[in-house]
């Protein structure tokens, strides 16, 4: 019938990639006027807020086309291995548990690929497309290469499924929760959370991950819990003052949407992995990032 038509399908993914993204276009806006009232870095290009804003536009798509196929592959694999080894409580003290449960086991698998994106070549290609933007604000915040998508959604995602039976709507707060942090770890925003900059990922936090800086390379991994640096010995605590310039050391960056979608076919090989580095016994003052003259808004 016309509800299982082709077009109707279209039309459907097409209002859900139209609602996600407004919702995005509503946080950005949201995290910008943050931004401008307390800026890390002052300046920033209009010109490349708007390439980030249209390449998620992009991003979002893709992902919304690779919907169906993901559902399905995530289906087959949990159903390959059992899933659902655990029962998870979905009604009062007990959902709030499992809320917990799950954040803490998204996290740790985003922080296990997140390494593994520094390490490994072939991932490092891909994901030195988010690091090469050169200012960091809310608008990197979607700037991963598209095939991310696929890799996460087949590899990462369903391990959840496998460990746990659980409520969808459990999984759907855990999702807010993630999707507020991430908009707020990359704003462009000086805010001092002092004793509690290491409990969560923050601004300064996850700028410290962007740095151009090798001292910092291989640092703050995390999504939205510091615990993992801290278990794994990977964190550094930014110091008061600590604003570092960001972007890939050797400043490479996709000069067009297409080079962004092509990004690791256009990337030089010298540019692919961050070069061994010893990292540094102490701390080095930063100085306050300030935007080039190469960063002016392009007419």
């Amino acid at each position: 019938m016309f509800a299982s038509s082709p077009f109707s399908e279209l039309l459907h993914h097409a209002t859900h990639w139209l609602g996600g993204y407004a919702l995005a276009l509503l946080m950005m806006a949201g995290g910008g006027a943050l931004e401008r009232r307390w800026p890390a870095e002052l300046l920033q290009s209009r010109a490349g807020m708007r390439f980030n804003v249209v390449y998620a536009a992009l991003y979002m798509a893709f992902a919304e086309a690779m919907r169906p196929l993901l559902a399905v592959i995530s289906v087959a694999l949990v159903n390959a291995f059992g899933g659902g080894w655990v029962v998870l409580a979905s009604r009062g003290w007990g959902a709030l548990a499992s809320i917990v449960i799950v954040l803490l086991t998204f996290d740790l698998l985003e922080y296990a690929f997140h390494r593994l994106q520094h390490a490994w070549p072939v991932l490092w290609k891909l994901h030195s497309l988010h690091h090469s933007a050169d200012e960091f604000n809310v608008t990197v915040t979607f700037r991963h290469h598209w095939f991310e998508v696929l890799i996460k959604g087949c590899l990462l995602y369903p391990v959840v499924g496998v460990l746990f039976k659980v409520e969808p709507w459990i999984v759907g707060v855990t999702a807010i929760i993630f999707m507020f942090g991430n908009y707020f770890a990359h704003m462009n925003l000086r805010i001092d959370l002092g004793r509690f900059t290491t409990w969560v990922n923050n601004p300064q936090y996850h700028r410290l991950h962007h740095s151009n800086r090798t001292e910092h390379f291989d640092h703050n991994f995390t999504q939205l819990l510091p615990l993992w640096d801290h278990l794994f010995g990977t964190l550094w605590v930014p110091s008061k003052h600590e604003w570092p310039a960001t972007g890939l050391d050797d400043g490479a960056q996709p000069r067009s949407l297409l080079g962004a979608l092509s990004w690791p076919l256009q990337t030089p090989a010298r540019s692919v992995l961050p070069p061994p580095h010893t990292h540094s016994t102490h701390r080095l003052a930063t100085r306050q990032t300030n935007n080039h003259s190469s960063h002016d808004e392009h007419a």
